[in-house]
């Protein structure tokens, strides 16, 4: 008790002394930018449940504040329906790690609040640090590992494509038929260990109080890693920052992020994405670009019968995907939904065969919910090849935010 007594003291005191000395940095509502954020998005991952060496995905996760914190990580088939979720405590400035190779074994990270940790050995505590009891989490914290062999077996069917008892015996994803997983991931500081998913009720609430909180001190990154290929890159995720007081995100109408799961009534307080984006890229023989495309689906979306149609609103669809040369000639992709999923990558030279140059993004929905139809959010990166070797991937520019009005969103809609 006296332990207790002398950590709970001496953290109030580091952590006074620490908030005197900065704070975190804060951006304008509405423009996708790398500060501490209250949602972190990874838009993509992929995982060779095949082969060790394969592709694999990993997240590291950062909390920049003093405070300790709990967050929600949920995991997302790459058509938007949510498949497992775990709590993480993190003590302040603390660093976790998110290893969806393991992950897809059955390893979930292992982390415990004061109260299932009191001499730290799991969740440690620094000098600056504060460490405190969270007493939702003592049926559930540390994590028992590995999970239950139906567990895991449910989760990889799901992100595979394949009939999962997750969805009762229905199916979530795409299926490839590569024994690739793939998915997207978003992870919300929240108030409390609990079951909930970002869809339930009670997890936002109109002027807070619900599971999730407001709480931006969240930093990310993620990398992508294929060493039978030699291959590796890395860029931040994406960094949803949360505000309930900004006209972008406390009202009704408001195109938020979660807001398909709100009605549009702003409840989540998380900024919109991008609206119209453009990015950089190369299609010679040594050096190729990639585009990793996360989309808002626009609703909530229910698994399927396997082997049947995909579930509405799918394809999504697209309102202009225009790419400019470097003589600044102009190639309308009119084909096909080019992005067509919630989570996916593509290759630039599958669009536009020049040899280099800019794209224009500008994705909707042509069906699906109709207030948001010509205001969709998305999130684009690029990662460019040399040779068989990943160089770099970085963000794609945002243009307007999924706010935007829509008789403002077109590239060439005056040529």
């Amino acid at each position: 008790m006296i332990q207790s007594l002398l950590k709970g003291l001496l953290g109030t005191c580091l952590i006074a002394g620490a908030a005197l000395v900065s704070s975190p940095a804060r951006a304008v509502i509405g423009t996708v930018d790398v500060v501490p954020a209250a949602t972190i998005l990874v838009p993509y991952f992929e995982v060779d449940l095949n082969n060790n060496n394969g592709r694999q995905t990993s997240v590291q996760v950062t909390n920049t504040s003093a405070s300790a914190m709990l967050l929600n990580v949920t995991l997302w088939t790459d058509l938007g329906i949510p498949t497992f979720r775990f709590n993480i405590y993190q003590t302040g400035y603390a660093t976790t790690p998110i290893d969806l190779r393991m992950l897809f074994k059955g390893v979930v990270p292992i982390t415990a609040t004061d109260g299932q940790d009191p001499v730290d050995l799991i969740s440690p505590q620094g000098p600056f640090s504060q460490d405190i009891n969270f007493a939702s989490c003592n049926s559930t914290l540390p994590y028992a590992t590995p999970l239950p062999a139906a567990t895991l077996t449910a989760l990889r069917n799901a992100h595979t494509g394949q009939s999962s008892t997750t969805f009762g015996g229905s199916c979530g994803g795409v299926a490839y038929g590569d024994g690739i997983a793939r998915g997207y991931i978003t992870i919300d500081t929240v108030s409390a260990c609990q079951s909930q998913l970002p869809g339930d009720v009670g997890y936002f609430l109109a002027g807070g109080g619900g599971t999730a909180t407001n709480q931006n001190a969240l930093t990310a990154q993620v990398t992508y890693m294929d060493r039978s290929q030699n291959q590796s890159s890395a860029e931040p995720a994406v960094h949803i920052e949360a505000n309930g007081v900004d006209p972008l995100t406390n009202g009704a109408g408001d195109n938020t992020f979660y807001g398909r799961f709100v009605a549009f009534t702003g409840a989540d307080n998380r900024e919109p994405l991008f609206g119209m984006s453009q990015a950089r890229y190369f299609n010679t023989s040594g050096l190729s670009t990639e585009m990793v495309v996360w989309r808002d689906p626009g609703a909530a979306v229910s698994p399927f019968a396997c082997g049947a149609s995909l579930p509405g609103p799918y394809p999504l669809g697209q309102r202009e995907f225009v790419g400019f040369d470097e003589q600044e000639d102009f190639t309308i992709f009119s084909g096909s939904p080019a992005f067509p999923y919630a989570a996916q990558t593509k290759s630039v030279s599958s669009f536009f065969p020049s040899a280099g140059g800019h794209l224009f993004l500008n994705l909707v929905s042509s069906v699906g919910d109709p207030t948001i139809s010509f205001r969709q959010q998305h999130y684009l990166s690029v990662r460019h090849r040399s040779g068989n070797s990943y160089s770099g991937q970085t963000a794609a520019s945002q243009l307007v935010n999924a706010s935007q009005p829509s008789n403002d969103n077109y590239i060439i809609a005056s040529f």
